[in-house]
């Protein structure tokens, strides 16, 4: 049960970042800029880096030295990170939804 909640505080942390970070890139003014495809990249670099970090730390880490508990905590790992993925999705689109007319608005 940690497992699961360790996986979406980690991409709530991850999704924090990619906001701050979408919030430091300035808008650029023109007919054609490019601040929104930076904001989005970013948003879906973190996303794919989501559950590779946190399936790595979670493995080298989080893992119990205990065989019993390491063979149930293997079994969870997978469907956490995958839960950790789609919340960080979930998320940033709600948040990309709120905030449509400001830089986060640009994620999707």
């Amino acid at each position: 049960m940690t497992t699961y909640i360790f996986s979406v505080i980690f991409a709530a942390i991850m999704i924090l970042i990619a906001a701050l970070i979408s919030s430091a890139i300035k808008y650029e003014g023109g007919a054609h800029p490019r601040d929104p495809k930076k904001r989005k990249m970013w948003f879906w670099f973190f996303a794919i880096l989501n559950p590779l970090f946190y399936f790595l730390i979670s493995l080298l880490v989080l893992a119990p030295s205990d065989q019993s508990e390491h063979d149930d905590f293997m079994a969870a790992l997978p469907i956490a990170t995958i839960i950790g993925f789609v919340f960080y999705i979930v998320l940033g689109f709600v948040l990309s939804k709120a905030f449509k007319n400001g830089k986060i608005g640009n994620w999707f």
